[in-house]
């Protein structure tokens, strides 16, 4: 019996491990086994798979692309198998329209397919064109069929060197006949998901116009007159085009927007008139966005876009598209303006960089355990001596690690460092973070207004850099 066991066994007048407790532990393993795997399957039953072949290409990998405002971004690249097989498995961030492609060529070496989480496809891709294998989901089954009826055109439209070359004459007949076809095509779109019926409807309008539109942007051997247009032009401009933001859950919604306001506006250049083309801040960003960042040559630049089209960059994903070319425009050009800081100096006092304003700064980057940082004191100590009372300031900022800060203050110390002396903490820091920094030393120079005069200035042991300061100091006068 049960009552016996205890009886016998000394350990358990001593708290040992009984064998109930020994069951107890045994059958909570079991439990903690079997929900570690059912949460396992739950998660890979979470996972998408997409897989498929290239038959007669001659690229060794192939990319997986998810759909940010309006264009396609790379999420994962992978190499071809020596029979051109592939796959990825992943989680999707959103419902929606993927891809996969050749991640070196041009845009429309894209193939689209749609994946809620758990979803599975299978594709062929031969070239430029894609076809469904197997059963699919019924989202893709649904644009498989547009696929099929709109592929050829595409090919016409985007890839004007494809063989046969096509012409005005081939392509206007082709566009009148799917347009009529695509009437009929979206009475089929009618599966459970919602959510997919809106924007595969909305699809459908948006590939047709862009294709249409596209046709005539590209190089061609023949170029028809307006009167030859189909009447398919006419319908394409209308007073509030883009009602919301699905044209940019779509893999050419930016190109879209770019080819929708160049054949709306007609001479038309001005952004500000081209804008009104569109109905949100999403729309308006993407495309201010694409239309100003090839000019974008200087940070003053830059803020006078902000200035004036910032309202429109309110997303996240707008948002760091903006930061990522701002922070570019930092540390690539002279007069943008540099990065403000607070550090403590040997003594622990504060020191921010909008303590110096009305003087030129120069920043040392550098750390005790950098050999070519050392080898600059000296020359940096001349300099500072050179410079003595005039308006410049030398602020040398160390990035060595927490543990070595007692090697610095023993430098600052023993070998009598002058200027501003002040410890970041360690390399990531908002500096090195700011101006991207990955090798020191590096030096900075910023002018009495706090705008950049070099974001990597030569060293103190070039004559340059004496050079610049003076030239610094002219100009301020």
């Amino acid at each position: 019996m049960l009552s016996a066991s205890f009886q016998s066994c000394p350990e358990n007048l001593s708290g040992g491990v009984t064998e109930s407790t020994k069951l107890k532990k045994k059958k909570m393993r079991l439990i903690l086994t079997l929900v570690t795997l059912l949460l396992a399957k739950v998660g890979f039953a979470q996972m998408s798979e997409i897989r498929g072949s290239i038959q007669n290409g001659t690229q060794k990998d192939i990319s997986l692309f998810r759909v940010t405002d309006g264009k396609a971004e790379m999420i994962a690249n992978t190499q071809l198998g020596v029979d051109g097989s592939f796959g990825f498995l992943f989680t999707p961030l959103n419902e929606g329209f993927y891809a996969v492609g050749y991640a070196k060529l041009e845009k429309g070496a894209l193939f689209p397919f749609y994946l809620k989480k758990g979803d599975k496809a299978e594709i062929q891709i031969d070239k430029r064109r894609m076809q469904f294998v197997g059963k699919q989901s019924p989202e893709n089954t649904i644009l498989s069929s547009w696929i099929k009826l709109t592929q050829e055109l595409k090919v016409k439209s985007i890839y004007f060197m494809e063989l046969p070359l096509s012409t005005y004459q081939d392509f206007f007949p082709e566009l009148t006949r799917i347009a009529a076809e695509t009437h009929d095509f979206r009475k089929t779109i009618k599966t459970k998901n919602e959510n997919f019926n809106r924007l595969m409807t909305a699809l459908t309008y948006f590939d047709m116009d862009y294709y249409a539109m596209h046709f005539l942007r590209t190089p061609r051997k023949e170029f028809a007159k307006k009167e030859d247009y189909p009447a398919y032009y006419k319908s394409i401009v209308v007073d509030g085009k883009f009602k919301n933001d699905d044209v940019l859950s779509t893999l050419y919604g930016e190109a879209l927007l770019v080819d929708y306001a160049d054949f709306a506006g007609g001479k038309t250049t001005n952004i500000d008139e081209r804008l009104k083309f569109f109905s949100t801040d999403q729309q308006k960003g993407v495309y201010t966005l694409f239309r100003m960042t090839p000019f974008m040559q200087s940070y003053p630049q830059y803020e006078g876009m902000v200035k004036s089209y910032g309202k429109y960059f309110g997303s996240e994903s707008l948002k760091k598209r903006v930061d990522e070319l701002g922070a570019k425009l930092y540390i690539t050009s002279a007069g943008g303006k540099a990065v403000d800081f607070t550090f403590p100096d040997q003594n622990g006092k504060m020191v921010s960089l909008t303590d110096f304003k009305g003087k030129v700064v120069v920043l040392d980057i550098w750390a005790t355990w950098c050999n070519p940082c050392k080898k600059e004191i000296p020359y940096l100590k001349k300099l500072e001596e050179e410079f003595k009372g005039k308006d410049v300031v030398f602020v040398s900022i160390s990035t060595d690690e927490l543990k070595d800060k007692g090697n610095w203050l023993k430098m600052v110390a023993d070998m009598k460092l002058g200027g501003v002396q002040l410890y970041a903490g360690g390399f990531v820091n908002k500096v090195t973070d700011f101006y991207k920094i990955e090798t020191i030393p590096r030096f900075i120079v910023i002018d009495k207004e706090g705008k950049l005069v070099s974001p990597n200035s030569a060293r103190p042991s070039d004559p340059k850099l004496k050079a610049m300061l003076e030239t610094e100091l002219t100009k301020a006068k």
